[in-house]
This record gives C-alpha cells, structure tokens and sequence, in this order.
C-alpha cells in the first residue's frame, strides 16, 4: 500500500528539524564564550549577536509555516513535553523570531536618532545623522545560554528519537533524495 504523502512530508520536516536545531545548537554553543561581565566592543557584541540572531532563526525554523506543504514541527509531533520554564522559553524564542528577528515588529523597534551639522572648513557644513540602535543580547547571563541548549538538546533529541523509529518501521522509506531544483525527485 502506498503512504500518503503527507507522510512523507512529515519525515522530509523531521530531517531538516534536525539540521535546523544542530545549527541552532552550534550558534549557542559559540554564545557561551560571551562573558556577561566583560566590557565588549561594538564589533565584538555584533558577533555575538550574530549567534544569537542564528540560534533563534535556527530553532524556530522548523516550528514556522513553509511553502511546500511541510507541516510545521510541534512539541506533540515529537512527543516532547517541556517543563513550564522551558516552555516559557521556547515561546519567547518564537516570538523573538517573528517579532524582532525575522520582521520588525514597530513595537520591538529602540532606535535613538540625532542630527548634526558638522563644520568641514571654509564655512562649508555637512549634514551628520549619529544613530543608535539596541544591539544588546537577549540570551546572556544569569544561566540563559545554559537554558536554550537545555531545550535545544530536549528538543533534538525529540526529533532524532522519532526520526530513529520511524526509520525502525519504515527502513525502506529512508532512501530517496529530496532536491528543489527537481521536483520529480522522490
């Protein structure tokens, strides 16, 4: 009998839930190494917020609509069940995405604006716009890099246990090829 192809769909989520969530792992990995006590530069604070921008992108991705017709992955899905602070977590980290991360949300937005004439020589001015925006990081300190990769590994290893058994009763599902440039591919 042939499987419906929901089904199928279902599984192709389950793997890229899986990439999703090691890149994420990966991103707050690297967090770690920022010092909450340590006086940083601009630059040094950007990349770190580059870790932090990923692992929210990363480990919200497979939990966000797609085109294609790929369910979105849910805790139920893979039989997860999260503590209430952990669950408070990963619906903080859903929010930061679609609301700070991933669109700008005018309500999320801190901006600081100031105008000034700068004197370049001979009576000439030049207009200076002096902007500061908030580049601070959500997830540092006070245990909260600890947190996410507690949730992070909870929520792979959910994943990668459904993946396993699914795989136990379906082996011969587990050889094909997914490839967006040919959709014929199965």
């Amino acid at each position: 009998m042939d499987e419906h192809p929901n089904i199928h769909k279902r599984r192709i989520r389950l793997l890229y839930s899986l990439r999703d969530v090691q890149l994420a792992l990966s991103a707050a990995d690297f967090l770690r190494e920022c010092d909450p006590d340590a006086k940083i530069g601009k630059i040094e604070l950007r990349r770190y917020k580059c870790y932090e921008t990923t692992a929210i992108l990363a480990y919200a991705r497979p939990f966000s609509d797609s085109r294609g017709g790929f369910p979105k992955l849910s805790l139920k899905m893979i039989d997860v069940r999260l503590d209430d602070q952990s669950q408070v977590l990963h619906d903080k980290i859903l929010d930061l995405r679609n609301r700070v991360i991933a669109h700008s949300d005018a309500a999320m937005m801190r901006l600081a604006v100031r105008f000034r004439e700068l004197h370049i020589g001979n009576g000439q001015t030049m207009a200076h716009i002096e902007t500061a925006f908030d580049e601070g990081l959500d997830f540092v300190g006070f245990g909260s890099v600890t947190k996410m990769l507690t949730l992070f590994h909870t929520v792979y290893d959910g994943i990668f246990s459904k993946i396993q058994e699914d795989a136990r009763n379906n082996p011969g599902k587990y050889d094909f090829r997914h490839d967006y440039l040919d959709p014929d591919c199965h």
